[in-house]
């Protein structure tokens, strides 16, 4: 039987939640493919609490779906591994496959991602925001490369076209 709290998550989800599976990938580590970061600790489960946290700081008023899927929008990884976004970036084909085989691992444990196209994009910005603020805080030395210039960029104009511009700007800038 459902518990309600899961039923209130995801009211189109077809299967039962395997939580045993989710739980368990939490524990598989982000960053292993990338030579800067492979040494530098980070949990997928970390990483979901972080976007969560970043999307009740930013979005008015979350939808239930939004965050549900800020703590599970990855739990496909384990599947598949984490890929580095330049990998990604530069190879389309790759990024849309990979995007396939992660979905389908998230439905066979029966998380359904069905978002709005504003909680999408607050949903991308705060995984982006995750991701620099985890660099930010562990290896700040690697903000001066090209492609984390480009990011915080990327992150920037997201912001701005939500209207969240300042309130990103000051947690990237280390303001209250």
């Amino acid at each position: 039987m459902r518990d309600h709290i899961f039923d209130a998550l995801t009211p189109n989800a077809t299967s039962e939640r395997n939580l045993r599976e989710i739980l368990r990938g939490g524990y598989c580590t982000r960053w292993h493919a990338n030579a800067d970061m492979a040494h530098i600790r980070e949990t997928l489960a970390e990483h979901h609490a972080r976007v969560a946290q970043i999307i009740l700081a930013l979005h008015p008023s979350p939808s239930a779906a939004l965050l549900d899927a800020a703590l599970h929008h990855d739990a496909g990884e384990p599947r598949v591994g984490d890929v580095p976004w330049p990998a990604k970036r530069d190879n389309p084909a790759l990024a849309q496959a990979i995007d396939e085989v992660e979905r389908a691992a998230r439905e066979r444990l029966g998380i359904h991602i069905n978002l709005s196209t504003i909680d999408k994009a607050y949903l991308k910005l705060s995984d982006r925001l995750a991701g620099y603020m985890h660099v930010q805080h562990t290896a700040p030395h690697l903000l001066a490369q090209r492609d984390w210039l480009e990011d915080r960029l990327a992150i920037e104009l997201q912001a701005a076209q939500l209207g969240v511009a300042p309130a990103v700007s000051r947690l990237i800038e280390g303001a209250s």
